[in-house]
């Protein structure tokens, strides 16, 4: 898919690793493109192949050429027992598409298809609009997995939420936050926010 007259992946970093994990874990140094095709029981000439193929070199996962092998990034990413390296890997590589990032960063959290092309300068179908949010939508996973160990922070008992002038204080409890949650949304929907 190409937008803003740059190719994107079709699929998400998450689906591009569980495509390719068969050949981290056979731990092959490279294989053909139809022996892998096979391995994975599809067409070696169909689209959903080839599309999930250009996906995973996209996102830095796999080398160019036929036949190819897993980067050093699959490697680390599939292969770490070391939960944090991990997150933070994946973190690092959801954020290699700059298109991506800014829809991610401008859109509310369940952005429908029609959010989605207003932001984008060439118009686009259906299809290629839910294949945006769902990669949008990976990459916040990935970034709120994450989170930088080198911020402290602050050990209170209180806790104070805000939102556009909505000020709540509560104690440092789940039930104290959940109802702290519940009044900040009838708050917002009494303002229709």
């Amino acid at each position: 898919m190409i937008i803003e007259n740059m190719k994107l992946p079709e699929y998400s970093l998450t689906e591009s690793i569980k495509f390719i994990e068969p050949v981290v874990f056979s731990n092959l140094s490279s294989i053909t493109k139809d022996h892998f095709a096979k391995l994975r029981s599809f067409n070696a000439s169909g689209g959903a192949f080839n599309l999930r193929l250009s996906s995973a070199r996209l996102w830095g996962l796999i080398t160019d050429g036929n036949p190819f092998k897993p980067t050093s990034l699959a490697k680390q990413i599939i292969l770490s027992s070391d939960t944090q390296q991990k997150i933070n890997l994946l973190y690092e590589t959801s954020r290699n598409f700059l298109v991506f990032n800014k829809l991610s960063r401008d859109l509310n959290l369940n952005p429908s298809l029609f959010d989605i092309s207003r932001l984008i300068s060439e118009n686009h179908d259906n299809k290629v609009l839910r294949k945006i949010r769902n990669i949008i939508i990976d990459i916040r996973l990935h970034v709120n997995k994450f989170s930088p160990e080198k911020d402290t922070y602050n050990h209170s008992k209180d806790l104070k939420l805000q939102l556009r002038g909505i000020s709540i204080d509560v104690e440092e409890s789940r039930e104290s936050l959940l109802a702290a949650i519940k009044l900040l949304e009838s708050r917002l929907d009494l303002f229709r926010i």
